[in-house]
């Protein structure tokens, strides 16, 4: 096994025990965060492909719920195994990614809020407890402003826009694809599984994306999933509303990605399963 640094800045390896997760390396580290009364775990999940005598440059992806990535006993409710997608793809010849991941906060009410974008939510829904204050704009500043320059700093990463993806899942989908629009000059990838586009009108969907004036071009890359089983069946329009309007904009398919799998339901072992396709789609251009 390769000798690999106790610490990367402020990151520690972290060797929790008993892990689920089958490849890499993983490190820790606790921040107060600038839009978050709560201190919150910032972790870095680094593939063995990452030489740390001589490194190279490797993508990176940062994701919301930091604690689902790659090991189901820091999860309440399962993990992506994106490490066990990464160690398969590369079997296949695709780059490894590094993924920087922002643990959610317990409050549910507090998630919302800080994975929603800026834009009124339909009334309907702020009545059974949706987000009513949205600050997915302060989520994504730190990232770009604060968490990706230390990243940069601290590891050899690849600094293409290509290369820096956003991604999440619910919640995090919609705070990714809100990313992807607001920084297009960061972000050239977004994982987006089972967006929440449900929750805002379609003129407000149109406004997100027209704010920034979102075109395609050679490195800007969406993926879009969405299941239809149980409770995930109420995400299903509002994904292929955004799909249609994405290729309205000119989105084809070397841009848009897009995945439906009526029988799965809203749990990160569907958003697992289709890693695979919304990461060879990223990665592939990186080959």
């Amino acid at each position: 096994m390769k000798k690999i640094p106790s610490t990367i800045g402020p990151w520690h390896v972290y060797r929790q025990k008993p892990s689920t997760m089958e490849y890499g390396y993983y490190y820790d580290a606790v921040f107060k965060l600038p839009f978050a009364k709560d201190k919150r775990h910032v972790r870095i999940w680094i593939p063995e492909s990452y030489d740390f005598a001589n490194p190279t440059p490797h993508p990176v992806m940062y994701m919301s719920d930091g604690q689902n990535l790659v090991d189901r006993h820091l999860s309440a409710y399962g993990d992506w195994h994106l490490d066990r997608v990464i160690r398969d793809l590369a079997v296949e010849g695709y780059p490894q990614p590094i993924l920087v991941g922002i643990d959610c906060p317990k409050d549910p009410l507090q998630r919302s809020n800080e994975l929603n974008p800026p834009f009124p939510v339909q009334a309907k829904f702020l009545r059974v407890g949706g987000p009513n204050h949205p600050i997915a704009n302060q989520y994504i500043d730190y990232i770009v402003d604060e968490l990706k320059p230390q990243i940069d700093e601290l590891l050899c990463t690849d600094k293409r826009v290509e290369a820096t993806a956003i991604g999440g899942s619910s919640m995090g989908g919609i705070m990714s694809f809100y990313g992807f629009l607001a920084y297009p000059e960061t972000f050239g990838y977004a994982h987006a599984f089972s967006p929440p586009f449900f929750f805002y009108k379609k003129k407000e969907l149109k406004e997100m994306v027209g704010l920034f004036q979102t075109r395609p071009d050679n490195h800007n890359k969406v993926f879009l999933y969405v299941g239809g089983k149980g409770f995930e069946h109420r995400f299903v329009a509002g994904n292929f509303f955004m799909k249609k309007y994405l290729e309205s904009l000119g989105f084809g398919k070397d841009q848009l990605g897009f995945a439906f799998d009526r029988k799965e339901p809203h749990h990160e072992e569907a958003w697992y399963k289709y890693s695979y396709d919304g990461l060879r789609f990223w990665l592939g251009g990186l080959r």
